[in-house]
């Protein structure tokens, strides 16, 4: 009587294994990235109105230039509500003829400038505390 050892229940053997192992460790990787990847490449603005919704592309020349003067509009809107701590945002921003998606828009583009950022800190800190240093460091 012959018997037969099986030495592995898989033809293959350890090949088999490792190219199943490297396969489940690709889709786990890969999977993710794909749903984290947007649909779109170019970021859409919905535009919501009483009679439906409009889309529109996203400039991406939009971020890089800010007018001193909307920036100026901006530290006004945070000076209002640090005179006035009960003034809400929606109301400092129509002061300086600007709806609250406008100045979240312009606030985006100032967080995304550092040059700006700090100008508009460096103001909003004096308007608070005529005394106050230019800069973090300084202090």
């Amino acid at each position: 009587m012959k018997v037969y050892k099986i030495s592995s229940p898989i033809s293959g053997g350890l090949s088999a294994l490792i190219a199943a192992t490297v396969l489940v460790i690709c889709a786990a990787i890969a999977i993710p990235k794909a749903r984290a990847t947007p649909a779109s490449p170019t970021p859409l603005t919905v535009i919501a109105s009483g009679t439906g919704t409009v889309q529109t592309e996203a400039d991406e020349d939009d971020d890089k230039d800010v007018p001193p003067a909307q920036v100026d509009k901006y530290v006004s809107v945070y000076r209002s509500m640090q005179k006035d701590h009960g003034l809400t945002v929606e109301q400092a921003a129509s002061k300086q003829g600007m709806t609250v998606t406008q100045f979240r828009s312009l606030e985006g583009k100032i967080e995304r400038d550092d040059t700006l950022r700090e100008r508009v800190r460096t103001a909003l800190r004096k308007a608070a505390n005529p005394n106050a240093k230019d800069t973090d460091q300084e202090q």
